[in-house]
């Protein structure tokens, strides 16, 4: 249901769960079949209705995703493939999807620090613990379902609906708010205090008087500001300095925990 009401020239925004619409899927991408008949079953265990598909190469997925209008909203991932590698096939899944769900699953430690362009949600070593990887695969369903709410805001008498996902931050210059995605802006009335007491705390942070940033396009938090996945810097006033540093530590702890 939308939840959406105006007063005077301000909106109140509420969201509305995509989750009656949207049925969350996941590939796994993995050659060894018995550790394909592990994941499946730890993942039905937890979410019975999941639909699943099982690849035994990155060749194999791919082609599988061609002519698929969505593709998957999580990707187990081995890194040592036949063929093309798991890291390979997730930079090709990257471009196609940059809000696709990774977790990378294998034996080597010193992959870690090969995957960081494909933005993983999580890397699970092999032999693979049921509970590490029960526990990993709840939070990316939780964040699937969270990042797939909507946000909702009037301009003039047109209503639109963002999903969070997109936004990449929100700049305030008076009484008006601009919204940024990254493809699009738009600018409606509001106050940013009223958008930091609704917005989801896990994702969003408040970096200045005049920024609420996602921290999913952060790529580095500085002394004076942040810089974002696409380039752009977003200052960080002394008075949020100490909380952004905080809140976005906590964020990358729980995206890359085991």
């Amino acid at each position: 249901m939308l939840a959406c009401c105006v007063h005077k020239n301000y909106t109140v925004i509420e969201y509305k769960d995509l989750e009656e619409y949207t049925m969350l899927s996941i590939a796994i991408c993995e050659d060894n079949v018995p550790v394909q008949s592990q994941l499946e079953n730890y993942i039905h265990e937890l979410f019975s209705s999941c639909p699943v598909e099982i690849f035994s190469s990155g060749e194999e997925l791919l082609s599988g995703l061609e002519g698929k209008e969505r593709g998957f909203s999580i990707y187990l991932m081995d890194i040592s493939l036949p063929g093309i590698s798991g890291i390979e096939t997730a930079i090709s899944i990257r471009t196609r999807d940059p809000y696709a769900l990774i977790l990378y699953i294998t034996d080597y430690r010193e992959y870690v620090y090969q995957v960081f362009e494909t933005l993983p949600y999580r890397f699970i070593l092999k032999p693979v613990d049921k509970s590490v990887f029960q526990k990993a695969l709840s939070d990316a369903m939780n964040y699937c379902t969270d990042r797939n709410k909507m946000f909702l805001f009037h301009i003039d008498r047109t209503q639109y609906q963002i999903p969070l996902q997109e936004i990449v931050y929100f700049e305030s210059h008076l009484r008006r708010i601009t919204l940024h995605t990254q493809k699009e802006s738009y600018t409606f009335y509001g106050r940013l205090q009223d958008l930091t007491a609704r917005l989801n705390h896990m994702f969003f942070v408040r970096t200045h008087t005049s920024y609420i940033v996602n921290m999913e396009y952060i790529r580095a938090v500085r002394e004076t500001e942040t810089e974002l996945q696409n380039g752009e810097h977003i200052p960080v006033s002394r008075k949020y300095r100490a909380s952004v540093r905080a809140e976005h530590l906590k964020y990358m702890k729980w995206r890359t925990m085991q």
